[in-house]
């Protein structure tokens, strides 16, 4: 069981609401807009971002468009940009800074709500605000650091500027030709792949390992390509990139979006502008550091345009849409607002805990619907009510307590009261596994969180790990360890690695797959030949989630030629075809995959990563 973030998501009604869908769609920044003042004559003498020459001004053509959808493909909105776009390296000693100034069009989702019966009249207003002169700037390692603009300018214009910004970092690692490195834009923290072919950079995102914002389970990289032209000067002639993440909001009725972007600069001409730098780095002194807007930093007001209008009994009652055994798309809409809506209303109006306790007391159809809601609410109030729903004596059911268990071990902010209810639980015969993997989720996020409560969690699991003396019992613990993925657990876990119960090594592959470091990875490798295929096939499953290493590659490459069971064959060649550009020597082993394998999909998955 993974954590699950807050499903809060409500559909636009304002442009500014459009913004915050657009933001964990991977535009925006929790702090896009940075300070910060730049000396004019250091900025004369001193380089720019190795893709902007100081004293140049490239001249690009730009297509820039993103589509936003729910992972059922309804959209949700979209913006595309397209015109001329100027940029000019001003600065950089020791950061970058880069002054952009847009001629051409910004148009969002013709339709969208918040735009006017035909997008025109927002769209006038945000291609004027588009076209206002704007300021990126990097680090010396080539990350992005964030944007400036002119007072007022919009947070969508903002934020798409800020995505630029972060399509344009580059950072280079070593001398080598292929070379991987992390790297951060709005959605969290992900590492890239670089690969130099001559006067061409390749660059994909492999995968998000930390998500910033808070309603999100997890971000996934769908498909990822970038690829850079550079001059002999260093300066960028042109990039092309396309790219589709999803956004998973866990369990609910509005589960997750998908974010497609493309984006293509070719350069026109490049002008001698060393004359108008200072003109230029003045200009900017006049742009300010914007940050989010105030109904994006405020959450009551954030819960305010979620409720968008409603009441708690209307809320409920657009709810029950769900109780339809079909619905079409304008009752689904409705009804995913509807459950948006109550978890606002859950944290601002006490009128509506009052009467999700009551509809809970009748155990009807809404039951589970409005569990999550509780769950995605996420305060101290509707974390009790979830723990009074898990006890023995709730007006559930036994898949209703279950459910309302599930719910409670995955809020994303667990207090001190809600650590206490799911290790109490943990004997119960209905509820007690669950509990005992939600306490493990929980020690994940209050890692971070709270470390003090973390403490707390961490030595309940430990201790209910030492006491454990059945394997099915012991198997439970160490999964809610992989759960927590916390490196002060390894020690307590290694005994297990060498049970005499398979169950029990194959749980305990699965609790050090969160693990960092060498010694998990030697772990991993030793379990890859285990006697049993179940505990094979769990550690193979764990190496997954691990970044490559020379050593875990190895034991993959053994496992691939001589294991006999398919499952656990299928997953380490789907791992080492991920795996193969960064491990080149690969090649080897995929390719007598190719040729070898009995099972003609291996052998056309082995094919595929070659290139044949």
């Amino acid at each position: 069981m993974r954590g699950t973030w807050r499903a809060t998501r409500r559909w636009p009604r304002r442009t500014t609401i459009v913004v915050a869908v657009i933001a964990a769609a991977g535009l925006g920044s929790a702090a896009w807009w940075r300070t910060g003042a730049v000396d004019a004559a250091s900025s004369l003498q001193t380089r720019a971002s190795p893709l902007f020459p100081p004293g140049v001004a490239q001249v690009f053509r730009i297509e820039f468009a993103t589509r936003v959808a729910t992972t059922a493909d309804q959209p949700m909105t979209s913006f595309a940009v397209d015109g001329t776009l100027t940029l000019i390296g001003l600065h950089g000693s020791p950061e970058v800074v880069v002054r952009g100034e847009l001629a051409g069009t910004l148009s969002t989702q013709a339709g969208q709500p918040g735009t006017g019966s035909a997008g025109v009249t927002d769209d006038t207003s945000l291609t004027a605000a588009a076209r206002q002169p704007f300021v990126l700037q990097f680090g010396a390692d080539g990350s992005f650091q964030g944007a400036r603009g002119a007072p007022g300018m919009p947070a969508l214009v903002g934020r798409m500027w800020s995505a630029l910004g972060e399509y344009l970092q580059v950072r280079r690692a070593g001398a080598n030709r292929t070379w991987q490195v992390r790297e951060a834009d709005a959605s969290g923290a992900y590492v890239a792949r670089y690969e130099q072919r001559g006067d061409r950079l390749a660059k994909s995102k492999l995968r998000y390992e930390l998500v910033t914002a808070k309603m999100l389970t997890s971000y996934d990289v769908v498909s990822s390509a970038a690829e850079f032209e550079i001059d002999g000067d260093g300066g960028l002639i042109s990039l092309s990139l396309r790219e589709t993440t999803r956004a998973n909001l866990g369990a609910g009725p509005f589960p997750g979006f998908e974010a497609t972007t493309s984006l293509a600069l070719r350069r026109t001409r490049a002008d001698d502008a060393r004359g108008s730098l200072v003109t230029a780095i003045e200009a900017r002194s006049h742009t300010v550091a914007l940050r989010q807007a105030a109904h994006e930093d405020d959450p009551g007001v954030r819960d305010r345009a979620r409720i968008g209008g409603l009441d708690v009994a209307e809320a409920l009652s657009r709810l029950r849409l769900f109780e339809r055994p079909s619905l079409d798309h304008d009752d689904q809409l409705r009804a995913s607002r509807a459950f948006v809506a109550l978890t606002a209303l859950l944290r601002q109006d006490p009128s509506a805990l009052v009467a999700v306790r009551a509809n809970l007391a009748t155990g009807g159809p809404l039951t589970n619907s409005l569990l999550a809601a509780l769950r995605d609410a996420s305060t101290p109030e509707t974390q009790s009510l979830l723990a009074e729903m898990t006890r023995s004596g709730a007006p559930l059911d036994p898949e209703q307590r279950l459910e309302a268990a599930r719910s409670l071990s995955r809020v994303p902010t667990p207090t001190a009261d809600t650590v206490a209810a799911l290790a109490s639980l943990r004997s119960d015969p209905d509820v007690g596994t669950q509990a005992t993997y939600g306490l493990g989720s929980a020690l994940h996020r209050l890692m971070t969180q709270d470390p003090t409560l973390a403490d707390e969690a961490r030595e309940a699991l430990v201790h209910q790990l030492a006491d454990a003396s059945a394997p099915g019992a012991q198997a439970a613990v160490l999964t809610a360890l992989g759960n927590a993925g916390d490196p002060a657990t390894l020690d307590a876990i290694r005994p297990y690695l060498a049970s005499d119960a398979a169950s029990v090594r194959a749980a305990a592959a699965q609790a050090v797959r969160r693990i960092a470091g060498a010694e998990v990875d030697q772990i991993l490798a030793a379990l890859c030949m285990d006697r049993s295929p179940d505990v094979r096939f769990s550690a193979v499953d764990a190496i997954g989630e691990r970044e490559s290493s020379a050593m875990l590659a190895d034991a993959l490459s053994r496992l691939v030629i001589i294991e006999s069971q398919y499952q656990v064959r299928a997953r380490a060649v789907n791992i080492l075809a991920q795996w193969l550009p960064d491990l080149p020597a690969l090649a080897k082993v995929l390719d007598a995959v190719a040729s070898r394998d009995p099972n003609a999909d291996l052998r056309r998955v082995a094919s595929h990563a070659l290139g044949r």
